[in-house]
């Protein structure tokens, strides 16, 4: 049985753009034309040949198109077959998984159950890093 990990999407596989965030959260559009942070994509898919990997993210509240454009963005980047492994939650901690691949200890990730990877810093400041780590 594969073990499972679980990828957060802003500051992980997203890179969310310059300034400040609170001002665009809302925009139509924000989150679907935001970039793929380096190396994301070749992690995730690197990663889903020997892990059972989903996406766990938590989408903006106050913004509805946040919803559909954090699939789509999964569609357009990762491909087809990875929207059905993305999960939105603000409890994070309610997802079962080995590992969490994350920039912040927030909506519950400080609570969850497996290992926390806590993305862009030491010593998983990189993909690679990571890569390492999980041993791919």
């Amino acid at each position: 049985m594969k073990k499972i990990v679980l990828f957060d999407m802003d500051g992980v596989l997203v890179e969310l753009g310059e300034g400040p965030f609170i001002e665009k959260k809302n925009t139509i559009g924000f989150f679907l034309n935001n970039k793929p942070m380096d190396g994301a994509i070749d992690a995730f898919k690197k990663l889903s040949n020997n892990y059972d990997c989903y996406i766990v993210t938590t989408p903006v509240w106050s913004n509805p198109h946040c919803w559909m454009e954090k699939r789509l963005w999964v569609e357009k980047h990762i491909g087809l077959e990875a929207k059905n492994r993305l999960i939105l939650t603000h409890h994070k901690n309610l997802v079962k998984g080995d590992y969490i691949i994350d920039d912040t200890k927030n909506h519950g990730v400080a609570d969850f159950e497996g290992e926390h990877i806590m993305f862009g810093s030491k010593p998983y400041e990189s993909w690679k890093q990571v890569l390492e780590y999980l041993k791919v």
